[in-house]
């Protein structure tokens, strides 16, 4: 069993991403059945750009989520840090 430590930034950081991105998919899934609905267009406009600036965020610190987002000489440079069943996430 995994233990999370959410205090600290690493761990508090990919949670605001993690619930940001879950918003944007929430409100997505809503507008397909509510596509008027102009405080939903608004909210889901809000949680996108929060999602932007949190996912952002996180990569200028830890470095990209996915291997494809990488874009400099070190592409593969992730896979060099700890994996989640030895302990580093």
């Amino acid at each position: 069993m995994m233990n999370y430590d959410f205090n600290s930034p690493r761990e508090m950081m990919l949670k605001q991403v993690n619930e940001t991105g879950f918003a944007v998919v929430d409100s997505n899934l809503y507008l397909d059945t509510h596509p008027c609905d102009a405080m939903a267009i608004n909210y889901q406009n809000q949680m996108a750009e929060a999602y932007r600036c949190s996912l952002a965020e996180y990569e200028a610190q830890f470095g990209p989520l996915r291997a494809s987002d990488s874009r400099d000489a070190q592409y593969w440079c992730w896979v060099n840090g700890p994996w989640p069943w030895e302990g580093g996430c």
